[in-house]
């Protein structure tokens, strides 16, 4: 199993995580906010969804700063930020999306499994 090479690695890999994880819960959070309050036609509920989806938007623009420097150590790809690449052939998604999974792994787990090359990872900075 890898490790990552530094304690700031691991800690940008959590944040990452537990942004992705807010971000998910806002997305489904706003949405059914903003359906009810199209449902009902309360004005109210829909400027607090407007309200949802800017700091929806604040919370993933700030996911994507921080998970863009969280690499794997071993091919060095994003594995919390989206990527263009092929995913490895055992790799799995979780509710469509493979960032979700790892992000869980991390936060449950304290390691994750690289969706890019299939390498399981601690979250635990190298000993020097």
């Amino acid at each position: 199993m890898h490790r990552l090479p530094s304690q700031h690695a691991v800690t940008r890999f959590k944040v990452a995580s537990w942004l992705i994880v807010l971000l998910f819960l806002l997305l489904l959070a706003t949405s059914g906010l903003l359906v009810h309050s199209l449902v009902t036609a309360d004005r109210e509920l829909a400027s607090l969804a407007l309200g949802l989806m800017g700091g929806t938007v604040a919370v993933g623009i700030t996911q994507w700063a921080v998970a863009i420097r969280a690499r794997c150590p071993l091919c060095h790809a994003k594995s919390i930020a989206r990527n263009g690449c092929s995913k490895h052939r055992n790799a799995r998604a979780l509710l469509g999306s493979y960032r979700l999974r790892v992000a869980l792994s991390i936060i449950f787990q304290n390691k994750f499994r690289c969706p890019y090359c299939g390498e399981s990872t601690a979250a635990k900075a190298r000993g020097r």
